[in-house]
């Protein structure tokens, strides 16, 4: 241990009720020394928080090391090297600038920004965006109903599923859908690559070349479940990915100009606002 290095750990016995209580009142909760930098348990809440006894003077004691570790390292790197030589007192004024700014652009973003999106916003940027994301497989657009085999009235909601006569059956089929269906996804629907559609439905891969040609809804069976299926819109690799594959990115793309944004409007008020009140001057002219 280097003679520098001070650790001072108090040793608890099981009807002990403080972990420095034998220490002088000044030094209760000294834990650690470096010349003339110390360490204080009292500095270290979060380190013991929800530990007692032996585990509270591990935590310690490893925190102990560490820090003392560093402070040496530290002090023999100021001992032998000239900041000014290397310019770190400017390094260190630039870091804390810019994490000044940093964390006053955070607070910015969390307490102004908008971080609600509009259908027609990410339809906009999707016309601008899709090109750069194109599909690595074929995708597939899919309607699927799942219900009980023994639901009342199942006969009569099949005709209306596979094969409805006018809009009026439509909209029954789809009133006794949301009524009785154990799930469903009916309107858009949801976009599929080929191994998921199959990992999550009971067909195969000639079933969806028939879903996919057809683009009507078929019967599948699955234990007492019956599955209605249909494939409405198939995109093939190397078209441009769907909006509900990218919208994450969208989002994001958004969500990135929309802070440059307001960063940039709120920087520029406060700059103008210097200049009104004449907190700032600049003498070259």
């Amino acid at each position: 241990m280097v003679k520098n290095v001070v650790f001072i750990v108090a040793v608890l016995s099981l009807a002990s009720c403080s972990f420095f209580k034998k220490k002088k009142t000044q030094d209760a909760d000294l834990v650690a020394r470096v010349n003339e930098e110390y360490l204080y348990a009292s500095d270290l809440v979060n380190i013991t928080k929800g530990l007692t006894g032996p585990d509270s003077i591990a935590a310690l004691k490893s925190y102990a090391e560490s820090w003392t570790r560093k402070k040496l390292l530290l002090q023999k790197a100021s001992d032998n090297i000239e900041e000014d030589d290397l310019g770190i007192n400017k390094k260190v004024e630039d870091y804390r600038e810019s994490l000044l700014l940093y964390e006053y652009e955070k607070a910015l973003i969390n307490q102004k920004l908008d971080t609600n999106f509009t259908a027609q916003e990410m339809n906009t940027w999707y016309d601008k965006m899709k090109g750069d994301f194109t599909l690595q497989s074929d995708v597939y657009r899919v309607q699927f109903i799942r219900i009980d085999k023994n639901t009342e009235d199942i006969a009569k909601a099949k005709k209306w599923i596979l094969n409805p006569k006018d809009e009026e059956e439509s909209e029954k089929m789809k009133a006794f859908v949301k009524e009785f269906s154990q799930g469903y996804s009916l309107d858009n629907g949801l976009w599929y690559e080929k191994e998921k559609l199959i990992k999550n439905f009971p067909v195969n891969e000639a079933d969806v070349a028939s879903l996919a040609a057809s683009r009507k809804f078929k019967e599948f069976k699955e234990g007492d479940m019956l599955w209605f299926i249909r494939v409405s819109e198939v995109l093939r690799k190397d078209d441009p990915s769907p909006l509900e594959f990218i919208s994450d990115k969208i989002e994001k793309a958004i969500m990135e100009k929309r802070k440059m944004a307001m960063i940039e409007k709120i920087y520029n008020k406060i700059y103008q606002d210097g200049l009104s009140d004449k907190s700032l001057e600049i003498y070259i002219k």
